[in-house]
Order: C-alpha cells, then structure tokens, then sequence
C-alpha cells in the first residue's frame, strides 16, 4: 500500500482550528493527523492502519495515548463541532429556511463475539487503582429479532442526532448508551466524583434535543422524526413542549409491553378493518436519490394513549392489497399525508450516519 499524506490538509487544520477546542498543540495534533487519515484510509479503520497513511508521522502508541488518557472526553470535541455545523448549515441557507427536520436513531456497532476489552483507563490522579471504562456489551439487535426469535448483538449501543436544514443533513450528536448493569460494573471501579449515572434512551434523546434547541433559529418549524422505538408518550410530549412538532413510524403493538398501541381507544389495525373500503389517497414520495415511489395512505385523527392532545394516524401501504400497513403519527394537523410523508424521508440522514460510523 502505497503512503497517502505527506503533511496533514491546511484545510482540515483550519476547519479544527475555527472550533476553539481546548486541547495542548500536541492534542490537535494526534487529533488532526488520525481526522486526515480517517478521511482517506479505504481499509480497516484502526490506529494501525491510520498510522500507515502518514509519510512521517509519530508512534501509533501516541495515537492511542490520546484517546485513552488525555485529560478530555468526546463530549469535548463532539459538542463544538456539532453547533459549528449547525452554525454553518444555517448561514448557507441565507434566511430562506422553511423546515427543519431532527432525526434521533439508534444503532449498535457490532464487534466480534468474543469482544470485551475496550479499555479506556481513567484520569490517573483520580483513580485509585487501575479503573477501565468498557462499554461493548450484549444488546437487544430490534433489526435481526422477530418477536418469537430474540436476537442479541455484542457491540457498541449509541444514539445520533442528525439534523436536516435547507437541503444539507448535519450529524449533531453521538452519544454512547450503556445498560444499567454495565453502569453499575463501571461504577465499581470508580472512585465517587468519576461514577456515571444510567441514562435510558429516551433520556439521552431528550438531552440532545435540550442541547439542540439555543442553536436554532426562531419562527422556523421544526419537526423531530424517529422510529417506532421512541414513539413514547413522554417524548412526544417533550417535543411539543419546546414547540416543536413529532413525525414518528408507530407498532401497532407497543414494544416495550405487550399491549396494543390504540387511536381514541381502539387498536390501529381495528381502524384498518373500519375503513377497509374506503378509498386510499396515493401519496407520491421523492427518496434522497431522486426516485419517486407511490404509497397508498388513509388517515386517521385522534388521541394516542398517555397524549393529551390530538394527532393524525397515517396507515400506509405499498400496495391496496398488501396484506400489512406501516403506521406513523404526525402531530401537526395542517399537514397533509403526503407532507407529513415526505418530512419523515428525511430520516435518511441519520441511516447515512450509521453507514460512515459503523463501517467507515
């Protein structure tokens, strides 16, 4: 393989340098050196190989030393480059932004079976013995599961937030999801002022939502869309708190209890048969590549349980006579489907981010 960087890119520099990160020279250093080699290395992203794409360039050891004992987290450079992109997204739409679109997913970044060290030790005047921070661990995998076949993935569990504006999708947020018994194993090797406290899902999609809202423009709608794994009554009536409006996908059976999801109390797929000769309204969708794809809508409006106000319940299908519907809820009732549909198509933006942060 041939070496790729003979000096590290004027650009990059200058792009790490307008974040004003609070780290020594040789930080920024290591920091930029493994962000260039990241942008060109086509194989296996490890120091290693980042360290090969440099014509001269310090020991890999370094490289690791930075990330494992520097007295900085991911917090640190993960939040300043968030609002800066989101600062720059803003004023390349000139004033002529009409919608903004938050899309919150989760994902787990799978790792070899047998994987259990990724071992971060702790600041060494704070620990009073050899205190690791490992985070992969055994999740629940909602992609390869049915619901009479469980499937569990060894990973790294983590929640994005990508943020669509006037045409250009920024990654905002990434932040790490541990379970509670992980917690609690963390938390014992910890001395009291380094412990972490559990955070749920939820919890940290609200944090990032909180975080989000002063970088924002006023009087420009905002819609968060997620999945059916966050379409809790506790976030939905986050969001519309902040004046904010949600488009989510909906199960018609809830996923964390085995109970129906229901619309003005009755069950989504009892609405469908209701309605099942009435005549669906074709919604044409425009996906990010362009492509058009026509689906066959009805609409429902009412109150989800646990929601004290009322949305609409699109039932979608890809064909009349598919014999199953995808249901989403939008809680802006001057939309119409095919609006509320082509909103929630922005949720590319957040699968194009697990692509670059699981494989790239």
């Amino acid at each position: 393989m041939l070496t790729r960087i003979l000096h590290t890119s004027p650009e990059l520099c200058q792009f790490v340098e307008q974040l004003r990160l609070n780290l020594s020279e040789p930080q920024l250093r290591h920091v930029c050196n493994m962000a260039d080699a990241l942008l060109v290395c086509e194989s296996d992203k490890t120091l290693a190989e980042l360290q090969r794409q440099f014509v001269a360039c310090v020991d890999v050891s370094n490289m690791a030393d930075t990330l494992r004992i520097a007295p900085w987290t991911a917090n640190d450079l993960r939040q300043p480059i968030g609002a800066f992109l989101i600062g720059e997204a803003i004023a390349h739409a000139n004033g002529k932004l009409d919608t903004i679109c938050v899309s919150i997913d989760d994902s787990i970044a799978k790792k070899n079976k047998h994987t259990r060290h990724m071992a971060q030790p702790l600041k060494r005047a704070a620990r009073p013995r050899r205190a690791t921070f490992e985070p992969v661990g055994w999740h629940y995998d909602h992609v390869e599961a049915t619901p009479k076949r469980p499937r569990y993935a060894n990973g790294l569990a983590y929640l994005s937030c990508n943020v669509w504006l006037g045409g250009i999708a920024v990654t905002f947020d990434v932040q790490m999801y541990l379970r509670q018994n992980r917690v609690r194993a963390l938390n014992r090797q910890r001395v009291p002022e380094d412990r972490v406290s559990f955070a749920s899902k939820n919890q940290l999609a609200r944090d990032m939502l909180i975080a989000l809202a002063p970088l924002l423009p006023e009087n420009v709608p905002v819609y968060v869309l997620h999945d059916a794994w966050y379409a809790s009554a506790k976030l939905i009536k986050f969001v519309r708190r902040q004046g904010w409006h949600t488009v989510t996908a909906l199960k018609h059976m809830a996923p964390q209890r085995a109970t129906y999801r229901k619309l003005n109390g009755r069950r989504l797929t009892q609405h469908s048969l209701e309605h099942r000769h009435q005549r669906y309204e074709p919604a044409v969708i425009t996906a990010t590549d362009g492509s058009r794809t026509t689906y066959f809508t009805r609409a429902y409006s009412g109150r989800l349980e646990d929601v004290p106000f009322d949305l609409r319940v699109i039932d979608s299908k890809w064909h009349p006579r598919a014999p199953r519907s995808a249901y989403f809820a939008c809680t802006d009732l001057s939309l119409e489907t095919q609006q509320a549909l082509q909103i929630y198509a922005h949720r590319w933006g957040c699968e194009t981010d697990n692509v670059y942060l699981k494989s790239r």
